[in-house]
């Protein structure tokens, strides 16, 4: 299934109208650009986290970002290049009264322009989203000993940690057990008292490195 776009997404100048005949197929096609597109952009560990975990924040505010946008130009750009059609009776352009087909050319320009118009969105909006994101570092301001090697660490900020994440402190990981959203505290199985050292963490660990930089348009 798709995980981030839905057929309903495509409106404005992404607006792809499908006839009910071609509604599924559209869909479906819709779930398989989509994966290979965060896959080669992401890794294929993101991509499971996020059939498990779409609502994630991260997520969530990766598409608000211009990932959504980028994601659309994307999937319009290979429907149109796949030879499918986005009416009943293709693309049309006004002729006096009446409607002709959008010649094959005319077609290729469009889909390029909504492409270009993705990575725009990706490029001023999405890489600095991911670029500020790429590393989280903050001091534990306090570690309270809860008994069996579990204590409760205070940071400044929990923003993108979720349960299960695994951050690194003094070059060693830890697993976060549980997360308290409003005292700003994880707790952690550990051996020592780990107050006054530096957390750090990733809240897009899988994103690989090289992909967050400028996306070339046509």
């Amino acid at each position: 299934m798709s995980y981030l776009i839905n057929i309903n997404d495509f409106k404005g100048r992404y607006r792809i109208a499908v006839s009910s005949f071609n509604t599924l197929k559209f869909q479906e096609y819709i779930n398989q650009v989509e994966q290979q597109i965060i896959i080669e952009d992401f890794g294929t560990s993101f991509y499971s986290d996020i059939e498990i975990n779409p609502t994630k924040d991260k997520y969530q505010d990766l598409l608000k970002s211009g990932y959504k946008e980028y994601l659309l130009g994307s999937i319009y750009f290979y429907y149109q290049r796949d030879a499918f059609l986005s009416t009943s009776t293709g693309n049309v352009k006004i002729n006096n009264s009446n409607s002709i087909n959008v010649p094959d050319a005319m077609n290729g320009a469009i889909a390029k322009d909504r492409y270009n118009l993705g990575v725009n969105y990706y490029n001023r909006g999405a890489l600095d989203f991911l670029n500020d994101n790429a590393v989280k570092s903050f001091k534990i301001t306090s570690s309270l000993n809860l008994g069996n090697n579990l204590y409760q660490l205070s940071i400044l900020e929990i923003d993108y940690l979720y349960v299960n994440d695994v951050i690194r402190i003094n070059n060693i990981d830890f697993t976060i057990q549980s997360i308290d959203d409003i005292a700003s505290t994880i707790t952690i199985i550990s051996n020592t008292d780990l107050s006054g050292q530096k957390l750090i963490y990733d809240p897009f660990v899988n994103v690989h490195f090289d992909k967050k930089q400028l996306i070339t348009p046509f």
